[in-house]
């Protein structure tokens, strides 16, 4: 496979335009000077926030930037300029940001969690695909955010200019450093093109843009204009042309890697102790500007970054939790494959993995293989093997077909999945998607099965629509991806109407979205049955001047409940000696109205409250309920180093046919964090949830429900409640991305019996320790 990768690599090759003039140029963005020529200095600095040294004087210099959103197309309210020049080794901008005095909204934040701060953020489309961008933020004080923006389908009306549309799990190793000023605040950046991949030609031309986001007035302003009428975000931006004698010399990162753990649990006996220290480590090598080889063996994956708690909104369902483990989210991008089929959290623990990713002209590349722990195996003793192939190939200007290949093989058991999918845009505003996958599957039970999509829609400025059918055929498995649903055949169609407000008027934006879904059972649909569900819903929303948004939603539902899924339920007869199979309720009608209120960021404090009234289908008796949740999150920031975030949420289901109550919900948490320093911060995250569901019953005779369990058994569906909590203290020293050390503890408790939070017993108790240390090694290449 290498021979040939390095012979597609050398075919790579580009005509050298001109050397780009001296610098010191400005480039307008209104006036669409959008060809920037960088110069090339031989100049060193030092990253101190301070845009004093010569070498900034002769920069190019990126001004006069334009509104996206919430409104597109007008001058921004206040000036921002941004410098740039490179070295051979790197590229350096300067931000200065201009605002009235005392309206910066900055904190010592933690790196990547600077959405509620002032930002201004850099998309450099490397490969100058128009597709895809790497992307790195920086607040006020120099505190970065940093990741990887591909352009996709998104639904119409969804804005993708945000910070929060990036994918923040990929962390590169590059350098910052801000400061506030009387009139705003200055950056200063030096990217290493080591810690990125680029084309590989002699003379290089990338994407640019610049977005900042104000927080004093909620708007986004980008350098190149940017219009909501064309579908996609990075095909709008400028360009950095002519680069040259850039080297990265020799790229291998070595990240070594400790961790010592000690978890207690309690038992009738007392407490018991056990500690386990493990090993393992990370290599990259760049093998060429375009292609990075990734290598692991016994990759730490400790919890130090915990999935967020998410509350289902259909129990029959699995939820789904994003990749946080670094071996795996860096270049992720080039696994992306539509319907989920790759998720590496599939990968339980992994002994060692290896992984390939980068691009060729117009064809992205992304080979993966992982062999698992034994322990994640069928039987617990043969180890899976995982494979994965993406390919992808660019298309036109914004079009792409690609296919997608999974492999976990268990010894003779296996789970493979082959797919292919196209994606055709034009005329900027339109668009159209075509997939299909087969999986096959061989264990104590062989089966196989297909998915198939087709989804076409447009995007403009005020009006978009996406229509969209969708199957899963029963037999349906994949093993590698993230699939909680087959079955099924769903047609979709969205509308989305965006109205404008006047400049200087007191509202920005205000938009209409209607969602409708129809959903049959797989067979259901060719025999033409009745659907088994039809959702619609009207989104109505209006961005207030100053940031504030609000939202009222109505929802209807008309569900019709799988029998199938009922077949192990038992009801008992009238005499209470013999049980009865459970009739699922008839079709059930529901609606319901969420009202969700942002605050904008002020300077110390930022709301959101979510609010929802009305009913919906209940599926553990097959009924309605009529709910009433409310959510609020506040988020305070009393000093530029503290940062206290609370969330209480509480959900009520009562069953409308008797007012009975039917559960509860109730979630208090707390997040405190101290930040000594942009390395060194202190984190407590506190939380309770109190959960309280009543004994089922059969909603046309109130009798108990049964279930038949695995060994033949009838179990009573009685009622269920909890009181669980749990605390965990975190120190945490991260000087930049791969060295960290951590030192963490954390406590579970229980007050379940009595379900009074005054009375709660820990249940769990743990400490760990972990070290990890990024080097690069230093030397060159030919």
């Amino acid at each position: 496979m290498f021979p040939l990768l390095f012979a597609l690599l050398q075919q790579v090759s580009g005509p050298a335009p001109a050397q780009p003039p001296a610098g010191g140029e400005s480039f307008s963005g209104r006036a669409r000077a959008l060809d920037v020529r960088a110069p090339r200095l031989s100049d060193a600095i030092a990253i101190d926030g301070q845009l004093t040294e010569p070498a900034w004087q002769r920069a190019s210099r990126l001004t006069e930037f334009t509104s996206y959103n919430p409104v597109d197309g007008r001058p921004a309210q206040d000036e921002t300029e941004v410098r740039v020049w490179y070295a051979a080794d790197a590229m350096y901008v300067g931000i200065r940001v201009y605002a009235p005095a005392g309206t910066v909204r900055a904190t010592l934040a933690e790196r990547d969690r600077i959405a509620n701060d002032d930002w201004v953020a850099l998309h450099l489309d490397t490969f100058n695909d128009r597709r895809r961008a790497f992307v790195f933020a920086v607040n006020p004080f120099g505190v970065q955010a940093d990741g990887m923006r591909t352009d996709q389908s998104a639904g119409p009306g969804v804005s993708r200019a945000s910070l929060q549309a990036v994918d923040l799990s990929q962390d590169y190793v590059w350098q910052s450093k801000g400061r506030l000023l009387d009139d705003g605040y200055e950056v200063e950046v030096r990217i290493p093109f080591k810690s990125i991949r680029y084309q590989l030609r002699e003379t290089q031309d990338w994407g640019l843009q610049i977005v900042r986001q104000t927080q004093r007035t909620g708007y986004q302003d980008t350098w190149a204009p940017t219009s909501k009428a064309i579908q996609a975000f990075t095909p709008q931006a400028g360009y950095l042309r002519g680069m040259t004698g850039m080297k990265r010399g020799l790229v291998l990162d070595l990240t070594p890697t400790t961790t010592t753990a000690t978890r207690g649990t309690r038992d009738e006996k007392g407490w018991r102790y056990g500690t386990q220290g493990e090993a393992g480590g990370d290599v990259r090598w760049g093998v060429t500007s375009n292609f990075t080889l990734n290598a692991t063996a016994n990759p730490d994956f400790s919890q130090v970054e915990t999935d967020v708690g998410q509350i289902p909104g259909d129990v029959r369902f699995a939820l789904f939790f994003p990749e946080l483990r670094p071996f795996f989210v860096e270049g992720s991008e080039q696994f992306d494959a539509p319907n989920r089929l790759v998720n590496t959290r599939s990968i339980v623990q992994p002994l060692g993995a290896i992984k390939l990713t980068g691009k060729i002209p117009r064809t992205d590349v992304g080979l993966l293989s992982a062999l698992d722990a034994p322990s994640a195996g069928s039987d617990g003793k043969t180890s899976p093997l995982f494979t994965i192939v993406r390919l992808r190939r660019d298309l036109g200007e914004q079009s792409t077909a690609g296919i997608v290949f999974t492999d976990r093989s268990e010894g003779a058991r296996f789970n493979r999945v082959a797919g292919f999918d196209a994606r055709l845009q034009f005329a900027k505003v339109y668009s159209a998607d075509l997939r299909f996958a087969n999986s096959t599957t061989r264990d104590s039970v062989s089966r196989s099965g297909t998915l198939w999509e087709a989804n076409t829609g447009r995007s403009g400025r005020e009006y978009g629509y996406r229509f969209a059918l969708q199957g899963f055929s029963p037999g349906f498995l994949t093993q590698t991806g993230f699939v909680n649903r087959v079955d099924f055949v769903r047609a979709q169609v969205n509308q989305r109407y965006t109205i404008f407000g006047r400049k200087g008027g007191w509202w920005d934006q205000r938009q209409h979205f209607f969602s409708g879904s129809t959903l049959w059972s797989y067979n259901g649909f060719s025999q033409r049955d009745t659907p088994l569900e039809s959702r619609f819903s009207l989104d109505n929303s209006m961005t207030i001047r100053g940031g504030w948004r609000v939202s009222v939603t109505p929802d209807f539902q008309v569900i019709s409940f799988d029998s199938r899924r009922y077949a192990d339920y038992r009801v008992p007869t009238a005499t209470q000696r013999d049980t009865v199979a459970f009739a699922a309720s008839a079709a059930q009608r529901t609606s319901s109205t969420t009202l969700v209120v942002n605050t904008p960021q002020w300077r110390r404090v930022g709301a959101t409250i979510t609010a929802v009234v009305g009913s919906e289908p209940e599926f553990f008796e097959t009924a309605t309920v009529n709910r009433r949740d409310v959510e609020a999150q506040v988020d305070l920031r009393p000093s530029t180093q503290v940062r206290i975030g609370t969330l209480l949420r509480y959900q009520r289901f009562v069953r409308a046919r008797d007012g009975s109550l039917f559960s509860t919900q109730i979630v208090p948490r707390l997040r405190l964090e101290y930040q000594f320093s942009r390395a060194l911060f202190l984190r407590f995250v506190g939380q309770m949830e109190s959960r309280d569901r009543s004994a089922l019953r059969d909603p046309r005779t109130e009798q108990p429900l049964f279930r038949r369990s695995a060994n033949g058994s009838l179990v009573r569906q009685s009622a269920r409640r909890s009181l669980l909590g749990r605390a965990d203290w975190l120190i945490s020293y991260l000087p930049s991305p791969g060295t960290v050390v951590y030192l963490g503890y954390g406590t579970g408790v229980d007050a379940t019996e009595t379900m009074r939070p005054i009375d709660v017993q820990r249940t769990t108790d743990g400490a760990f320790v972990k070290f990890s240390y990024l080097y690069r090694v230093r030397g060159t290449t030919r």
